[in-house]
């Protein structure tokens, strides 16, 4: 309970990284809901130029480094290997589980289209609307991940990344993070010079992963290294963190003039013309390609935001009984939320700000509900004696 969280610390446990990640949990399910509420006012790119799917893919990319770092130096590469391939291959049947469902509800009935196409009927995997239709082709593509429900093809990204995960940590133990770091930026400006996909699955066309490896790269060699790097950052001069600070308030106000997004005027500031604020955002900060700009926001705001839940933990705390849930069970967060979409979209709501917005705050409570009452079954109480719970790529 939040109640006995008084040090963000809870034995080998950074809550701060749990509540982080179920805060991005949060804003991916009110993103993916594709409703106008009070919460999506909040939810996507309005504070920073970043969305959950970075902060999720680094955080994730800090835990696996944590976790199988020390594992790897006190267990062999053996072990590692077992870890991440058993990690990696539950990823896999969960993407493959969740995409049947889908497959199973259509033929049943019910109406898929709001798990099926990515924005506004474009590239979707149309076998799901009339699964009779579906031949050995489709089939084979599902089984490959290039297709799933659009909501949860992020995690076909992740089972690449776990399995990539295997050789960056044995590159950190025998080589340092030095030439690991280097061929991540090489692999990213290769995609920057000639974009292209390594495999032909549609998570591709956003999370292309020549370009997101940067992100979990950076993240298991900090995760890794976490005591250097807490040492190095105890050490800066007092100057950094204002530069840090200073340069996500510019972030904040770039962000904040963002001409798209919904919400009152207080939320949309004109310190940057919209024809100004559009040429820097598509040429530094697209979301699919992974551009520089955004790159750079999220490298300070992570800290930020690390650093302020840090500050105000006493405040935090007492969310932390739903973010730290979905932070810690992400993939059953996951897995969840997919299903919470398909159930708004087709429940007779009179679609309104305040009504969206309720719809909101309790398909969150109820996924961090379902997870925690999940937690205290028998069964599952057993098998967390010897394997605690683990996010989404760790």
């Amino acid at each position: 309970m939040p109640g006995g969280w008084n040090s963000p610390l809870e034995g080998k446990r950074d809550l701060r990284i749990d509540w982080l990640r179920g805060l991005a949990m949060t804003c991916v399910i009110v993103d993916h809901s594709k409703l106008v509420s009070l919460l999506s006012w909040f939810t996507y790119e309005r504070f920073w130029v970043v969305t959950a799917a970075e902060v999720f893919v680094a955080l994730s990319g800090v835990v696996l480094g944590m976790v199988y770092g020390h594992k790897l130096v006190r267990r062999g590469w053996l072990a590692v290997v077992r870890g991440l391939g058993r990690r990696a291959l539950t990823l896999y049947l969960a993407f493959l589980a969740v995409t049947l469902s889908v497959v199973i509800l259509s033929l049943a009935g019910v109406d898929v289209r709001s798990l099926t196409t990515w924005n506004d009927g474009q590239g979707g995997f149309v076998q799901f609307l009339d699964p009779r239709t579906m031949n050995g082709a489709a089939w084979r593509d599902i089984a490959l991940m290039r297709y799933g429900p659009w909501a949860f093809q992020i995690v076909g990204l992740y089972v690449w990344l776990v399995a990539a995960a295997v050789p960056c940590l044995i590159a950190l133990r025998f080589a340092g993070w030095r030439p690991l770091l280097a061929v991540s930026w090489s692999l990213y400006l290769w995609y920057r010079i000639a974009p292209h996909p390594l495999t032909t699955a549609q998570f591709e066309t956003v999370f292309p992963i020549l370009a997101w490896q940067l992100l979990f790269v950076h993240g298991v060699a900090i995760g890794y290294h976490r005591e250097r790097v807490s040492a190095f950052v105890a050490r800066c001069p007092k100057v950094v963190p204002l530069v840090v600070a200073g340069t996500s308030a510019a972030f904040i106000v770039f962000s904040l003039c963002n001409p798209w997004t919904d919400g009152p005027r207080l939320l949309r500031w004109g310190l940057v013309s919209p024809e100004r604020f559009t040429h820097l955002y598509f040429n530094y900060f697209t979301l699919t390609d992974l551009r520089i700009g955004r790159v750079l926001n999220l490298a300070v705001a992570l800290p930020m935001g690390y650093a302020l839940l840090t500050w105000c933990w006493r405040i935090a705390r007492p969310l932390g009984i739903v973010f730290v849930t979905l932070g810690q069970q992400s993939l059953g967060a996951f897995v969840l939320h997919v299903y919470g979409i398909l159930l708004i979209a087709n429940m007779p709501l009179a679609k309104g700000l305040w009504t969206n917005t309720l719809a909101q705050v309790t398909l969150i409570i109820a996924i961090a509900a379902l997870l925690n009452g999940a937690q205290r079954l028998p069964l599952h109480r057993s098998s967390m004696t010897a394997a605690p719970a683990r996010p989404l790529a760790a």
